[in-house]
């Protein structure tokens, strides 16, 4: 299956700001989450702050949607999908 990778604010400096990938039919968000970080070890702790329990307030979105409202980690990816990773984000 293709996908695009969209990455915002902070994890820009880690990833590419968007990329088009191909994953296997079923792929999670967290397989795609691992995958990434295969290539790019420092998201890790950019996103996570224990195996599997994102930091607060990172946000993944497919397609528009926040997987939260979704199955979390466990968001099923389909064909097309594009898939956003936005940080924390402090400020007042």
């Amino acid at each position: 299956m293709r996908i695009k990778v969209k990455s915002f604010a902070t994890f820009r400096n880690i990833l590419e700001n968007e990329r088009e990938m191909e994953v296997a039919e079923g792929t999670t968000v967290a397989a795609l989450l691992d995958l990434l970080i295969q290539e790019r070890p420092a998201l890790r702790e950019a996103m996570f702050e224990a195996p599997g329990v994102l930091q607060d307030h990172v946000n993944i979105l497919r397609n528009g949607r926040n997987i939260h409202f979704e199955d979390g980690l466990d968001t099923r990816i389909t064909n097309n999908d594009v898939i956003s990773l936005f940080p924390p984000v402090g400020g007042g």
